[in-house]
């Protein structure tokens, strides 16, 4: 491949395209073309640092520094290729853009857009489960595996998107634990609550993933005493994604106490409606 032309091809594609990150085909090869995110608000890291501090617990921590996120993806993909995790290859690298091989359609869009039968779909999150288990099993960690994230070729599970490192601030199992988070939320996002698609794909992962990793993630809903009641009294105002956030956490919680008494959670719900409807008077 001819990196020069190469070059010349994606920066005159990047003087034309305002999008993040966008496809092209070059020698009958698709390629991703990435570049930077342009500079956003600050209020949601100052946000999620205070969360941290009012519940003790690291993985509030914000994670994607913009000046170097591209330039650490790099790192991580080269590193995890050679791992022989199914990653994207990275084609050129440059400090303002990343250019990277295509690893298929994204589970998103098999859940959403994809004319295939509830068996397939239920195929694939089970694909992906082992996939993220496998990686753990390797000691590493993705970062952000929502399901828009995690790609389909139709033989195998690939991942991408890999700029955010929490490892900057958590040990290596709490990385691995907010993988889990997250990839429970995205079936949430996707899939209707009920789906018995959802237990079978989280069963799926806990089979194969490090024991230790799992309690990790099971502890971490345990511990997130501010945001669970939060979210279990507003969860019928905060729309779509907090109703998502909710379910997923109590699902988690679920499988560490399924006998637990919810009398704690109730009481605090209450105590916050009513400071709630205080504030709102």
């Amino acid at each position: 491949m001819d990196s020069y032309a190469l070059q010349q091809h994606v920066e005159e594609l990047l003087s034309r395209h305002k999008a993040r990150s966008f496809s092209t085909q070059w020698q009958n090869q698709k390629l991703w073309i990435k570049q930077h995110e342009p500079k956003g608000a600050t209020l949601l890291p100052l946000l999620t640092r205070l969360l941290r501090k009012l519940s003790n617990n690291p993985l509030y921590y914000p994670s994607a520094e913009p000046k170097q996120c591209l330039k650490r993806e790099a790192t991580r993909l080269t590193l995890l290729k050679s791992r022989g995790i199914r990653v994207p290859q990275v084609v050129l690298s440059h400090d303002n853009y990343l250019v990277m091989t295509d690893l298929g359609p994204s589970i998103k869009f098999f859940l959403t857009e994809a004319n295939i039968s509830a068996l397939e779909k239920q195929h694939i999150l089970m694909a992906a489960a082992a996939a993220l288990a496998q990686l753990h099993q390797q000691n590493r960690w993705h970062g952000r595996p929502a399901l828009r994230d995690i790609c389909w070729d139709g033989e195998q599970i690939g991942f991408i998107d890999f700029e955010e490192d929490p490892h900057q601030h958590l040990s290596i199992d709490q990385c691995m634990a907010r993988d889990v988070l997250i990839f429970v939320h995205g079936l949430y996002r996707y899939l209707p609550a009920n789906d018995p698609a959802i237990l079978l794909t989280i069963s799926e992962y806990q089979r194969l993933a490090p024991g230790r990793v799992w309690r990790e993630a099971l502890q971490i809903a345990e511990n997130m005493w501010l945001a669970y009641p939060c979210l279990l009294t507003l969860r019928t105002v905060l729309g779509k994604d907090g109703r998502q956030a909710f379910l997923a956490l109590r699902q988690l919680r679920r499988f560490n106490s399924p006998r637990r008494s919810p009398l704690s959670i109730i009481l605090l719900s209450i105590l916050m409606a009513f400071m709630l409807a205080d504030q709102f008077d």
